[in-house]
């Protein structure tokens, strides 16, 4: 029998988990041998080329992993598979798994929906094809009519790895991830992950093996999936440690590990690890959420908020390691001036990345299931995200929209933090304020950047001091590239500048970019030579000009 497993990835860029386990456990765990292989694409291809060259290939069983990134363009090639090919098409993954009735309802070309974890389902799942599937963990199946949800079954053991040959010959230096632990210590009403299963983690032999076979793959970033990798403060520092100790002699030295943890649970022991990291080896996704207290509270979400930006700050203190803080916009009981507060305490931080999302109501989820007490209004099409709450309405979740756009595109991107830092600490303009005005003002539109710079000049310049501004603005587009075309409006014509050009290529480097800060009667120069700091921006270096042997 021969069983493809697919799944379609967001971008090429990313290398699924999910179908190379469930590889791992149909070779692991099935009684009978199959012809199972895995066959990926992404949501961006075009789903008939996809479709035909699984039809080519004329299997017997198709399985599909389905997230809310995939699930529409999954249905799309499983109806053109089904309309074409005599098989079977099974899915799962939480886009399924979660709402296995609906999918077979609706959806007629589904034959099958499995729950649970795969490595074990999966195999059973093939092993009993052609017989009693009564006792398959996890499946929901159609039998005279009627539709069949059979629970799921509960594991402890150690999945199989997933990582085979045919998974790094796949790779190609892709981002690539690798889970050490599954289920989650929390509950949060928005999320799955404490759903899956009770918290429990794989062989540290193991983990370490694995670590150093991905680090050696090619790939620059191996992500660990684990959704609280600190839970257990003694297994991650093991971990940090083994990194550390390993980093530029079994593990490659340009190899970047990203880890999502709690910030307010970190131990001692931990930041002390952290803060002699070699520099760039590590990234820390942390979730706030929200700052709102009643909000954390009617959502599950147990954070100590102040010892939550304690340890931040003292984490992005260390300046060796990229940090990335979240907060949700629609969660309950919060409204605009409840998040507004929230959004500049987390701008205050100073992370090198504040990703601002808005909730998203998944299937499984308690804030979906339980609408009573989490009433809010939402998409009908993945990735269901709230459109209002009785807190926050319509229009102004469009406003927040706008106001991601700008932050996405002044503070995520590096690109103007000389001119954000003027308006927020010297012009005295909040965080909240310069990112919502300026980006109802642009309402999404995209522009080049040397547009998008001048926009920013005209929206602020008359809220501050114009030649200020305009200093900021021109340092900030020498760091963020080398390729800008700077806009008239920020030149001033002056022959000193041809002078101290020639003294900076002559005297320190002929990669220099300068621009003449009249207001303080200095000179900045940028070195576009150099590799980029955290920020992804040039480091760039000021010099009064009275010093200078002009």
């Amino acid at each position: 029998m021969k069983v493809i497993i697919s799944c379609l990835n967001s971008k090429y860029v990313h290398a699924s988990l999910s179908p190379w386990c469930l590889l791992a456990g149909v070779r692991e765990f099935s009684k009978n041998k199959y012809d199972a292989f895995v066959m990926e694409s992404t949501i961006n291809g075009d789903t008939k080329t996809f479709a035909d060259k699984i039809i080519n290939e004329k299997p017997d069983i198709v399985a599909f992993s389905c997230y809310i990134w995939n699930i529409t363009k999954t249905l799309e090639v499983c109806r053109f598979i089904k309309n074409n090919l005599d098989c079977k098409i099974v899915l799962g993954g939480p886009e399924a798994a979660y709402r296995p009735k609906d999918i077979l309802e609706k959806y007629e070309f589904i034959d099958f929906v499995l729950s649970g974890e795969g490595e074990w389902a999966f195999p059973d799942f093939l092993d009993n094809m052609n017989a009693d599937l009564s006792h398959v963990s996890g499946l929901t199946y159609r039998k005279n009519g009627e539709i069949v949800i059979i629970p799921e079954k509960e594991y402890k053991d150690n999945p199989p790895s997933p990582y085979s040959d045919e998974f790094f010959e796949n790779l190609n230096g892709r981002i690539t991830y690798i889970e050490t632990a599954r289920g989650c210590p929390y509950r949060c009403a928005f999320c799955l992950s404490g759903r899956c299963s009770p918290l429990r983690f794989f062989d540290m032999e193991r983990v370490k093996k694995d670590i150093i076979r991905l680090s050696r793959s090619g790939t620059q970033t191996v992500k660990f999936v684990d959704r609280t990798f600190n839970a257990n403060a003694e297994r991650a520092n093991e971990i940090l440690l083994f990194i550390k100790e390993n980093y530029g002699k079994e593990i490659p030295q340009d190899v970047c590990f990203h880890f999502e943890i709690a910030g307010d649970i970190l131990k001692e022991s931990t930041f002390e690890i952290l803060s002699s990291m070699p520099r760039g080896a590590v990234q820390l996704e942390i979730g706030m959420q929200s700052f709102n207290e009643e909000t954390l509270k009617k959502i599950n979400r147990k954070t100590n908020t102040e010892k939550l930006v304690e340890n931040i700050r003292k984490l992005i203190s260390f300046n060796n390691m990229h940090i990335h803080i979240d907060l949700i916009a629609g969660l309950t009981g919060e409204d605009l001036e409840s998040f507004k507060t929230g959004f500049n305490m987390g701008y205050s931080l100073k992370a090198h990345m504040l990703q601002m999302g808005f909730l998203k109501l998944l299937y499984g989820a308690d804030m979906r299931e339980n609408r009573g007490e989490y009433p809010c209004t939402f998409t009908d099409e993945p990735p269901y995200e709230v459109t209002s709450t009785p807190w926050l309405p319509a229009d102004e979740i469009k406003m927040l929209k706008n106001c991601e756009d700008a932050l996405d595109r002044l503070y995520n991107s590096g690109r103007f933090l000389f001119t954000l830092e003027y308006l927020a600490e010297e012009a005295g303009i909040s965080p909240f304020d310069i990112f919502n005005g300026f980006g109802n003002s642009v309402n999404g539109n995209k522009m080049r950047l040397s547009d998008y710079a001048e926009k920013l000049y005209n929206f602020f310049s008359d809220k501050c001091d114009r030649e200020l501004l305009r200093e900021r603005i021109l340092c900030d587009l020498l760091c963020c590239s080398s390729s800008v075309e700077i806009p008239e409006v920020f030149k001033v014509k002056d022959p000193l500048y041809k002078k101290i050009k020639k003294y900076f290529i002559e005297n320190i480097d002929n990669n220099i970019k300068i621009a003449i800060l009249y207001s303080k009667n200095q000179v900045f120069a940028v070195n576009q030579g150099k590799e980029k700091n955290l920020h992804n921006r040039y480091e760039g270096k000021f010099y009064d000009i009275g010093e200078l042997d002009i």
